[in-house]
Order: structure tokens, then C-alpha cells, then sequence
């Protein structure tokens, strides 16, 4: 059903950006980013079509505020989840679980953030950003559990382990691996266990990808 609209009333600038953000990020939650206009955005928020191009040129503009608002909140996440006192391997692993946290509990807003207009043919600067800042979140404690890895051997291995967390948040959003699961098993522990063994792989002391590397 859609959302009544609210009663027009007069706005402040930044009033305004905010609950249209609000609007559109409520609207991707419940619905996804495809159907989602400017002229919808207006609608439920109770002004007239052309206020909400004050603050956002077009639709890609306004879906890539809400996609920003996204990593943002996925950083806190991670900054959240991670201890000084705490091994770089345990750190690494409540990393990954933090984003799969994410995923699960915003499986339409990942979908923006990670596959839509914003991210093809190439992500967007702005979003390209976010990304880089998380892979070197993960290379942090890589580096402080594995200092002398070659550069070939620590991308590889970063990359491998991003690939782990990525698909296989994917893949439960999308319940594809709901009838491979262990019987007997946790929806958590299958998590868990899986992103442990994807964590205890990146961190192998022995060279796992150097030859390859070099072929």
C-alpha cells in the first residue's frame, strides 16, 4: 500500500533533506530502489515535486545520499565491533560478522549500496570511498597478525577473504544456502563457523598464493 501524504507545511532547508533522507531510506528498506522517484519522495513527504530537486539534482543524486548514509552507518558497525585489546584474528573475524549483521538487517539497502546504478559499469567516486576504507579496515589487522606478507600475497588474500564475506552474505539474503545447511545447526553458527574459517585461511603463516602470484 502506499504511503498516504503527509500534510504540506513550510520547511526549513535542512529540514527538508532530512526527512526526504528519511522518506527514501524508509521507501528502500520496505520496497527496494527501483521504484523509488523524486515525485514519490515529495508525495509522502508532503511537498510539491519540484522542493525535494533543492536539495538533490536528480534521482541518482538522492539515491547515492541514502547509499552514503549507508557505509556510514556499516562503519560505525565495524568501528563498534572491533577491541584494542583483542587479537588481530579475533578483530578480523568481528569485522566480517558485523557486516554480514549488516547485510541481514538491511538486505535492500545493501542491494544500493553494492548493485544498482550507483555501482555499474563502476561504483560511483563517492561510494568507491567507503569501499576502499573498508577493505583497509581489514588489511589492519591482516598486517598486524601477518607483517612480512609480500603485497601479492596480502591483496590476494584480502581479496579472498572480502569474497568469503560478500557472497556469502549475498547468498543468505537471498536464502540460497538455507538447503546446504548443516542439519542440526544454527542459522548463527553456520555464520560464524564459515567466517571463522574464511578468517583462519587470510591468516594462514604459510604463503597460500605467492607461486600463483607469479605466473
Amino acid at each position: 500500500m502506499a504511503a498516504e501524504p503527509a500534510e504540506r507545511r513550510p520547511y526549513h532547508r535542512e529540514d527538508l533533506r532530512r526527512d526526504l533522507l528519511q522518506a527514501a531510506d524508509a521507501h528502500v528498506r520496505e520496497h527496494g530502489h527501483h521504484g523509488l522517484s523524486v515525485r514519490t519522495l515529495a508525495h509522502a513527504v508532503g511537498v510539491s515535486p519540484g522542493a525535494p530537486y533543492h536539495h538533490f539534482k536528480d534521482r541518482r543524486e538522492l539515491l547515492l545520499a541514502v547509499a552514503l548514509d549507508g557505509y556510514a552507518r556499516l562503519g560505525e558497525a565495524a568501528a563498534l565491533a572491533i577491541s584494542a585489546g583483542a587479537s588481530p584474528a579475533q578483530n578480523l573475524l568481528e569485522l566480517c560478522l558485523s557486516f554480514i549483521d549488516f547485510a541481514q538487517a538491511n538486505p535492500r539497502l545493501l542491494e544500493l549500496m553494492y548493485e544498482s546504478e550507483l555501482t555499474s559499469p563502476a561504483p560511483d567516486p563517492a561510494l568507491l570511498h567507503h569501499q576502499q576504507a573498508g577493505r583497509h579496515a581489514l588489511q589492519v589487522h591482516l598486517e598486524a597478525a601477518l607483517p612480512t606478507l609480500s603485497e601479492e600475497e596480502r591483496t590476494l588474500r584480502l581479496l579472498s577473504l572480502w569474497s568469503t564475506v560478500y557472497g556469502f552474505a549475498s547468498l543468505r539474503n537471498k536464502h540460497l544456502i538455507d538447503p546446504f545447511e548443516p542439519t542440526g545447526s544454527s542459522a548463527d553458527a553456520v555464520t560464524r563457523g564459515t567466517m571463522a574459517l574464511a578468517v583462519r585461511a587470510a591468516l594462514s603463516p604459510a604463503p597460500l598464493f605467492e607461486e600463483h602470484a607469479r605466473e
